[in-house]
């Protein structure tokens, strides 16, 4: 077996996501703007499950991602670009600045996917040099 223990994995993700939303909620209760904590509160609340990630250029990937209440997505195409907003990483839990490179769900036409606003850092994807990365 090549590469990190899967258990080591989980525990890791679990503790980072875990300690980067208590950080945000910290920072956005000690600011008087009442929007940095809705952000945060429903970040928080819509943890999505994304269960692979293929890359298919260098600025396009194959993302299979799944969430309890808003639905399912099979191979969607996500594109690279920057932050617009403040966020959390969707594979990470990690807080993401307005202007971090990003992947976005791309998307035509007037109806955006229900994930349309979610967001991948793109720093988090260069940690993995697989061309996919299938997740537990």
């Amino acid at each position: 077996m090549c590469g990190p223990d899967p258990w080591s994995q989980i525990i890791g993700r679990l503790s980072a996501h875990w300690h980067e939303t208590a950080s945000a909620v910290h920072q956005a209760s000690g600011r008087r703007k009442r929007r940095s904590r809705t952000v945060v509160a429903h970040a928080a609340l819509r943890v999505p499950t994304i269960r692979s990630i293929e890359w298919q250029t260098d600025t396009t990937l194959l993302v299979s991602w799944s969430d309890a209440t808003r639905g399912s997505y099979l191979d969607q195409t996500w594109r690279a670009g920057y932050a617009r907003v403040r966020g959390i990483c969707a594979l990470s839990g990690m807080s993401v600045k307005r202007g971090d490179v990003v992947f976005r769900p791309f998307h035509r036409g007037a109806a955006p996917p229900s994930n349309a606003l979610d967001m991948i850092l793109a720093s988090v994807l260069t940690r993995y040099s697989e061309r996919q990365l299938v997740l537990p």
